[in-house]
């Protein structure tokens, strides 16, 4: 697969030495207007040329002209050399990065050519042959506002139907509406509109525009993968403003659906946005698979800071001078330390981290559970945490409003238990080099009961190679089981 490492720019317009880095599926950019945010996005096109004749749902070849994406300025640019330089991976070339360098110069008119201001590659190289889709702003343009409207004729789009019309659903939280795509050509843009039995494709909301168009670039790559199979090597899809028409739930809706088609794709996915809620929401899943570049102005030039806090990014695009903050954290008490270390451990790379205190007992049997089931004003303002065998107690009578459970119905220590004696004897969570193995873990524990659970996850030597407060245990679990943990979290947000 081809990936896009990082952009460096040694000079074009008012960016000088600057670094943009690309996540390994999504990449976003944002900042103050007139950073230039837009023009990458141009650069990126521009680097691609994708030399083969397969055309998208939208019967368009993978590939952008440069100038429909921005144009040079005869005044401001055409005086100017501009030099940048992208970095990526292609392991079926080599297993080295590359690079492809772009610089611009100046063509004047001659008897036999026109004035030109012409990008070259590695001097007169080659652009890099990797499909692209481009959506600029002329896709929030209402067809119902174009002078020039036809149908289009296209190819297996019926396979598709079903997949456009789940996503349209699945953004737009629409229920039972009979939706199907009406594939429409205007002055602008091509399009699958959105058409259901109340209205077509004059009825469709720039919203309703702008994601339609974004889901057609994800079918569009999913036909491409499928007709090169092996040969596919991904591909780029470029968004700009990618939040504009939308509102917040929609948002959040569209980049998880982006997200998930970039992995399932193998592509990257970049988009320019100034939506604070898309920030604030992508801030706990930035990594390695997302990277976030914010284009600070300072003395007129552009500085990109690389993953900064969505508090960061709020206070810059808001104007706004930080005051000393004060969270109140919300109590959530819990039965032992062997639960605070596992409910720690469960929110941590969550939100809630910041969110919650979490305070522990012990406390004697049940007495727990007698608190959170207390009316007492001493319990007004503190959630609880019961650890899972506690819900059979349960099972003929509500559980209390302001509790929640750890995952599963026993005790951790007893949870644990059994899941590292089920790992593989050559499983990552052993260490052979210190003999700290299945057998070494369980030689004094092999007979069942609450004692021996408790005993064997306490055991001085299993304790030292758990990790500091039980973290390699717990985050082997962790990686197991992703759907209790979600679950786990969605359980404290309700009662918070």
């Amino acid at each position: 697969m081809i990936k896009l490492k990082n952009l460096y720019i040694e000079n074009f317009r008012h960016i000088e030495k600057q670094n943009l880095e690309f996540g390994q599926y999504m990449t976003i950019i944002t900042g103050l207007n007139g950073s230039g945010k837009s023009s990458i996005l141009g650069w990126i096109a521009q680097l691609c040329d994708y030399k083969g004749k397969d055309k998208t749902v939208l019967d368009s070849y993978y590939k952008e002209s440069f100038r429909n994406v921005f144009r040079f300025c005869p005044i401001n640019d055409y005086n100017k050399e501009y030099d940048i330089t992208f970095h990526y991976e292609n392991p079926s070339e080599s297993l080295l990065e590359e690079q492809k360098r772009i610089k611009t110069r100046h063509l004047k008119k001659t008897e036999i050519s026109a004035e030109r201001y012409r990008t070259d590659f590695d001097g007169r190289g080659k652009a890099l042959d990797h499909p692209v889709i481009y959506l600029g702003l002329k896709r929030l343009i209402p067809l119902a506002t174009e002078n020039s409207i036809s149908t289009l004729h296209l190819k297996n789009l019926e396979e598709y139907s079903k997949l456009y019309s789940s996503l349209i659903k699945e953004i737009f939280a629409v229920v039972g509406e009979h939706i199907r795509p009406e594939p429409i050509k205007s002055y602008n843009k091509k399009v699958l509109a959105l058409q259901t039995s109340e209205f077509s494709h004059l009825g469709n909301s720039a919203g309703q525009d702008n994601v339609s168009q974004i889901i057609s670039a994800l079918i569009s790559f999913d036909m491409l993968k499928k007709k090169l199979g092996a040969k596919f090597k991904g591909g780029i899809l470029l968004i700009d403003e990618l939040d504009a028409t939308l509102y917040a739930a929609a948002q959040f809706k569209l980049v998880d659906i982006l997200f998930r088609y970039a992995k399932k794709l193998n592509i990257q996915i970049v988009f320019t946005t100034h939506s604070l809620e898309i920030l604030d929401y992508l801030e706990s899943k930035v990594g390695s698979d997302t990277k976030i570049n914010y284009f600070n102005i300072q003395n007129s030039k552009v500085v990109n800071l690389i993953n900064p806090s969505a508090q960061y990014i709020r206070r810059k695009i808001k104007s706004e001078v930080a005051e000393e903050e004060t969270i109140d954290k919300i109590n959530f008490v819990c039965e032992d330390d062997v639960a605070e270390y596992w409910i720690k451990n469960l929110i941590n790379g969550s939100d809630l981290k910041k969110m919650i205190k979490v305070e522990k007992g012990p406390f004697p049997d049940m007495t727990i559970v007698g608190m959170a089931e207390s009316k007492h004003t001493i319990f007004k303002n503190v959630r609880f945490i019961l650890d899972g065998d506690v819900k059979r107690k349960f099972t003929q009578k509500k559980a209390p409003n302001k509790a929640v459970f750890l995952p599963f119905k026993d005790r951790p220590e007893t949870i644990f238990y059994e899941f590292v004696k089920n790992l593989s004897d050559t499983d990552e969570f052993w260490d052979d080099d210190k003999n700290f193995t299945k057998i070494t873990s369980f030689k004094d524990y092999t007979h069942e009961g609450k004692g021996t659970h408790k005993n064997w996850f306490s055991d001085p030597i299993n304790k030292k190679n758990f990790g500091t407060g039980y973290s390699k245990l717990l985050n082997r679990w962790k990686k197991d089981h992703p759907l209790e943990v979600e679950n786990f979290i969605n359980s404290l947000r309700k009662i918070i």
